[in-house]
Order: structure tokens, then sequence, then C-alpha cells
């Protein structure tokens, strides 16, 4: 049975804060680290737009980049949706 989106990428925690918690994507294209903060985390309670957002910046992504990290928070989390 194969893992959905969600439980890969909450199962790959690379850090944890007080405000913000570093996510690595599941993708075979690159490496993309995504830094979400806690609050933001909490608008996005309905799993299926964190996984929209997600995937659109897998699309977005240019195919020489092989390593990225994405800061989203409060202020510029609406753009990614």
């Amino acid at each position: 049975m194969q893992k959905s989106f969600i439980k890969e990428l909450e199962a790959n925690v690379l850090t944890e804060d007080g405000n913000s918690k570093t996510f690595l994507v599941p993708s075979k294209r690159e490496r993309l680290a995504v830094k979400i903060d806690k609050d933001v985390l909490k608008r996005l309670s309905d799993k299926r737009k964190l996984e929209h957002m997600l995937k659109n910046l897998i699309k977005m992504n240019s195919k020489s980049t092989t390593e990225e990290t994405i800061n989203i928070n409060k202020r510029n989390f609406r753009i990614f949706i």
C-alpha cells in the first residue's frame, strides 16, 4: 500500500522549533525543504490545501534546481495557495 503524500510529509520533519516546522517534501526531481510557520499550519488545517500548495511548488521549480529551502509565513502563504 502506498503512503499518502501528507503522511510522507509528516514523517519527514527535518527540524521543529517554537515557531515553525521544516519538512522535506517527497519529490524525485529535487531536494525541496519547506519551512512553514505553525500559525500558517493551523490555517492550512485542510490537508488537501497543503498538498495542493506543495505539489504546485514542485511543478513551479526549475528543473536545474537540485536543492532549495522555501520559507512560508503568514505574510506570504497566500502566494503559494
